[in-house]
């Protein structure tokens, strides 16, 4: 797992650092002083996880959160602060957990546990037949994963938009993109779309991309997760 620490203070940092490694030696651990170095670094490199103080200079650790979904691949997030109060905003933006100074070791062992369960995701003969959805009386029934064009997030929930739908689902976009398989993407901070699905491919503005769906559909690409997507479908831009 590749981790990237950012607190502005040095002292935090060791500690957490000497935490993580003192359960994983394994662990491969970068770190940042601040929210416009970790930035540059999470854009030039791929990481599983970033570990983010709330308060620091400049851009807020709640701040940079909010940016990662720009990110091809954003990276899990867990917030280590000595601020508890800031814990209901923290999964407002999908936080996987909440770290609370000054840490205890079995603390950090169930997040780093938590962390490893996201990525792993469901076993992939599972996730090639079926994804579970809501329906409004609340209950779930399974969906075929082919069926889905694309995967939306609005208003804080998440919709999967096939035939009879769209049917809300319990998972976040940075949760699904974890698990699905190569053959969907991520083309815009909130949309996945099913690369079996797509129609066209139209050149926008400022290199932006809008995808026509074969439903019908229009979903925008941005010009940060085209690449990802011509990666993906094989063909060049």
């Amino acid at each position: 797992m590749r981790i990237l620490l950012v607190d502005d203070e040095a002292p935090a940092r060791a500690e957490l650092r000497w935490a993580l490694e003192g359960l994983d030696p394994a662990l491969e651990i970068e770190e940042a002083p601040h929210a416009a170095a970790a930035l540059e670094k999470l854009r030039q490199d791929r990481f599983d996880a970033v570990f983010l103080d709330v308060r620091m200079p400049g851009l807020s650790g709640m701040q940079l959160a909010a940016l990662l979904d720009e990110l091809p691949r954003p990276p899990l997030v867990v917030f280590a602060t000595a601020h508890a109060e800031h814990a209901a905003r923290a999964f407002e933006l999908q936080a996987a957990d909440y770290l609370v100074k000054p840490y205890d070791e079995l603390r950090v062992a169930r997040t780093l546990e938590r962390l490893r369960r996201r990525l792993a995701g469901p076993p992939a003969a599972e996730v090639s037949r079926r994804l579970w959805v809501e329906l409004e009386n609340e209950n779930l029934k399974p969906l075929p994963l082919e069926e889905v064009a694309w995967f939306e997030a609005r208003d804080k929930k998440v919709y999967a938009h096939a035939p009879g739908g769209p049917y809300r689902l319990r998972q976040t976009l940075r949760e699904l993109e974890g698990w699905l398989p190569p053959g969907f993407a991520r083309v815009h901070k909130g949309a996945i779309v099913n690369l079996e699905h797509v129609a066209e491919v139209v050149p926008w503005f400022s290199g932006n991309y809008r995808i026509r769906l074969k439903d019908g559909a229009t979903v925008k690409m941005s010009r940060r997760h085209a690449a990802e997507f011509w990666k993906r479908s094989g063909r060049a831009p």
